[in-house]
């Protein structure tokens, strides 16, 4: 019943969405979305080993170090991938090229996921995290494909959401042969949202497997090179003017710190560029190298895939998304680098990585923009303190290693022979 209302009410809105995805197909090449991917309109493929599915960056990342693991060991392997946006495609054709065939992502639709698998013939669906669509998992489930979450992850509030429609989420989750979550947190969640103890398996998160490469700053940004420096990054509507007043208290008291501001979103350089500027800083942009200038106190981030650069250069690193309702992003990657890690009250997306770094002194919660500025001081004037929080960080991402040979093995162990 839920899911016919579901599949009635999407049928209702496809007209909206073939006219967003139909501009989106005009865009020039470097974000062109094939408006015909979109339903299922994809080239006939004799067989395919491995659908993997991925939403944006984050689950595309994940998804390439399962890939070049996998063909490492078996270079033949046929292997589509689907992405939801073009950073998560960008970023996918960039790492692995012609060794997969790349589609954006068909809706959910029920001809235009038939129609999509009957042209692809997967032998295996991974899906990366909880990218979880009705219609995918019902008629994927019909064919007899094996499903495999990968990643897996479950907040609390989001099985709280499942939870309203209890007979519903039971079905959808049933659908799924493995569930490979990435702690005994999340696994309890989906056991209890309707999976089969017997098909979960704790893993893991491979993001701690990630080797990220050492960047080199001064490709970046060339300037910055004794000053205190701190990054908010992947922050959203409503955190930037809070990130804005902090860096006006740090400044206060030291005059030369610097800020790195990241938005999540794209869409939104434009009115985080002019906020800046109403807050009377003088600002660069990354994307425009005439605006470049050592005296800058504030470098916006307008540009997609080179968060890792800002990283490497911070001092100290704030996490977007934890000051506004939306559940905080990964610190890994700040982390990974030894960055001393400062997050908002609102981390439930990833409240065991975080739960775990509070815990070793590896990360603080803030509050709001005064506990952040006065964080921001306290560690601008303590480098043992700053440097000790960076190293268990780092010490913690070390640890928890070697959840990427673990989920390479089940999809092994899942994967049809022919």
């Amino acid at each position: 019943m839920v899911k016919g209302v579901y599949t009635f009410i999407y049928y209702l809105l496809s007209p909206l969405m073939c006219i967003r995805w139909f501009f989106k197909s005009l865009k020039p090449p470097k974000y062109r979305e094939p408006f015909r991917q979109r339903f299922g309109f994809v080239k006939k493929h004799k067989s395919t080993d491995l659908w993997f599915h991925a939403v944006s960056m984050g689950e595309t990342s994940g998804a390439i170090s399962i890939i070049n693991k996998l063909l490492s060991s078996n270079p033949e392997l046929n292997i589509v991938v689907t992405t939801t946006t073009p950073t998560g495609a960008k970023l996918l054709l960039e790492n692995l090229g012609d060794k997969i065939t790349h589609y954006y992502s068909p809706c959910d639709l029920p001809g235009s996921i038939k129609r999509f698998v009957s042209r692809v013939s997967p032998k295996l669906v991974v899906i990366m995290e909880t990218e979880l669509w009705p219609n995918w998992l019902s008629y994927i489930n019909q064919q007899r494909i094996p499903i495999i979450l990968a990643n897996a992850r479950l907040s609390e509030s989001s099985a709280r959401k499942y939870s309203f429609f209890k007979d519903a989420s039971k079905s959808l989750f049933s659908k799924l042969s493995k569930v490979l979550a990435v702690n005994e947190a999340d696994a309890q969640r989906f056991v209890s949202s309707g999976v089969s103890k017997s098909n979960v398996e704790i893993t893991g998160n491979i993001k701690f497997d990630a080797e990220f490469p050492q960047a080199n700053f001064d490709e970046y940004f060339p300037y910055w090179n004794k000053e205190f420096v701190w990054i908010a990054a992947s922050t959203h509507h409503g955190e930037d003017e809070q990130i804005l007043q902090a860096h006006k208290q740090v400044a206060e008291v030291i005059p030369s710190a610097k800020l790195i501001l990241v938005p999540r979103h794209p869409e939104r350089f434009e009115s985080v560029a002019e906020l800046i500027s109403q807050n009377g800083f003088q600002f660069s942009r990354r994307s425009e190298r005439s605006s470049w200038k050592e005296s800058a106190s504030v470098l916006l981030g307008d540009t997609m895939g080179e968060l890792l650069f800002a990283y490497e250069k911070s001092n100290v690193a704030f996490i977007g998304g934890s000051f506004v309702d939306i559940g905080g992003h990964n610190a890994i990657e700040a982390a990974y680098y030894s960055k001393p890690v400062l997050t908002g009250p609102d981390y439930h997306n990833f409240q065991y990585l975080f739960d775990s770094l509070i815990d070793i002194d590896a990360a603080r919660v803030v509050i709001d923009n005064q506990q952040l500025a006065t964080q921001l001081i306290l560690l601008a004037n303590d480098n043992i303190e700053a440097e000790l929080m960076g190293e268990k960080a780092r010490a913690f991402i070390d640890k928890n290693k070697g959840a990427l040979e673990k989920v390479v093995t089940v999809i092994q162990g899942t994967l049809p022979k022919v």
